[in-house]
């Protein structure tokens, strides 16, 4: 093995993604032509042949087999522990790559020194942008998720300003946290910070390791300009009701994390609106998922 670094270390976490990953290997591995890299896999477990897959096919890659889903957090970790590139690419499965968005993020992020992440902007599989940026939310982000005030108002200035809806997606900008389902990070980074806090496991990580790269004076960069293909919720669409619990229980332990002495009255009445909130949001999530599959099938008929 050579001394030298690759460019990139790629690494992808794979959770019962055959759906998915065949395309995202694909594309990737296409992408990655011409760019010094080596290719990781961290499998959290799949009982779907995902890890057999991956090692049948992409010989060249470090298949790292997790007897069962240690979670995203702890998953990236290893891929950090594992990788030696001067940058880390860090890979949800349910991604489709192309028109050299890898190269360009690349490049992009070589050029200030002071950034600490970039990720690009995701399209649905029809073409479709996602908002994929957010602000570091807050006591006040709580309660307008609790009164809906941020679903009733998503495009508001103050009332989605944690979603950020008014944010417009075709421009460049520096921002308080790009989506997580691509991360680009350089080694001297995660050097430097620290890895993902494993108190996260599903969700949040990504946003606390924004804050810590905040703290730390880093920039976060969204780059329209490299555009990535995104499925969005490949492994949590599965288990709905958990991944609500989970969404709630993670936000409270971000704000404990980071709440100051005199903010703990607010941080208790924010835990209690989480908590509260929980069912009425399973509620709503499951009416939703309701009413998409009877539009559909009446569609069909």
């Amino acid at each position: 093995m050579s001394d030298a670094r690759p460019d990139i270390s790629a690494v992808i976490i794979s959770y019962n993604g055959m759906k998915f990953l065949p395309d995202c290997l694909r594309t990737l591995t296409d992408e990655l032509k011409g760019i010094s890299h080596e290719l990781i896999v961290v499998d959290n477990g799949s009982h779907d042949g995902s890890a057999d897959f991956i090692e049948a096919n992409y010989p060249d890659a470090r298949l790292i087999r997790n007897g069962r889903n240690l979670g995203f957090a702890r998953a990236v970790n290893q891929g950090f522990e594992e990788g030696r590139g001067e940058y880390y690419y860090i890979l949800n499965q349910d991604l489709r790559f192309g028109h050299g968005a890898t190269g360009k993020l690349l490049e992009r992020i070589k050029q200030e020194d002071s950034l600490g992440m970039i990720g690009p902007k995701f399209v649905y599989f029809d073409g479709g942008t996602q908002r994929s940026v957010r602000s570091f939310p807050t006591y006040k982000h709580v309660l307008y998720r609790a009164l809906f005030l941020d679903r009733i108002f998503p495009d508001h200035p103050r009332f989605g300003s944690w979603r950020m809806g008014y944010f417009d997606h075709e421009r460049e900008a520096l921002v308080d946290q790009p989506m997580g389902a691509v991360m680009l990070i350089p080694r001297r980074v995660v050097d430097k910070i620290g890895m993902m806090d494993e108190r996260f496991p599903i969700l949040f990580n990504d946003v606390d390791f924004c804050r810590r790269l905040a703290e730390a004076g880093y920039g976060r960069l969204y780059f329209p300009d490299a555009v990535v293909e995104h499925y969005v919720g490949a492994s949590t669409s599965t288990m709905p009701v958990r991944i609500r619990i989970i969404s709630h229980t993670s936000m409270y332990r971000y704000m404990r994390k980071y709440a100051r002495p005199i903010e703990f009255p607010l941080l208790w009445l924010c835990g209690a609106l989480l908590m509260v909130s929980i069912p009425i949001s399973i509620a709503v999530n499951q009416t939703r998922r309701t009413l998409t599959a009877l539009a559909a099938s009446f569609s069909r008929r």
